[in-house]
């Protein structure tokens, strides 16, 4: 009898649950299916980027690179503007501009899907900045250096996330 009372109450139980599970402002089915393809196309934009960057290291200045963030990683202090000005210093010139327009055709892309993601999707969309108070006027682009991006790429040294998020200006004098 007690089994029959449970399995009534979970039969009975199981539309409040269900409906418990998806809370209010929470992503539908077909939102977050939406999301992951975002976020595939967001990494494969990054892989291409990662294989351009590479590509056009020489096979020395690819061994530079893994030295020079793997320092940063075990370094106690590290300084990655110091680094970011050793790999751009080591670099040659052709490097360098390849680097350069691929980190622009990067961002260029990204700043493109954004837009549309803004643009298409149905969640609300932002009034002003959320912290008026910071507001410091006009930004004026600034365009990271190649080691700066190389560092950028390697992700948690600084380079160009630091650089967008204005963090110490990577490629700054």
């Amino acid at each position: 009898m007690k089994r029959i009372l449970l399995a009534l109450a979970l039969v009975l139980a199981a539309p409040a649950i269900a409906g418990a599970q998806q809370a209010p402002g929470s992503p539908n089915p077909a939102m977050r299916q939406q999301m992951r393809t975002d976020r595939q196309q967001m990494m494969k934009l990054h892989q291409q980027f990662r294989a351009q960057v590479l590509g056009a290291l020489t096979p020395a200045h690819k061994q530079l690179y893994a030295s020079v963030v793997g320092g940063l990683a075990i370094a106690a202090s590290p300084d990655p503007r110091a680094a970011a000005q050793q790999l751009d210093a080591a670099l040659s010139a052709g490097e360098k501009t390849a680097i350069v327009n691929a980190g622009k055709q990067f961002m260029t892309a990204m700043k493109s899907m954004r837009q549309e993601l803004m643009a298409n999707h149905p969640w609300p969309k932002p009034s002003g900045s959320p912290w008026p108070h910071r507001s410091h006027g006009p930004r004026t682009p600034h365009a990271p250096d190649a080691g700066a991006i190389l560092l950028g790429m390697a992700g948690g040294h600084g380079g160009m996330m630091m650089h967008r998020m204005g963090g110490p200006g990577m490629g700054h004098p």
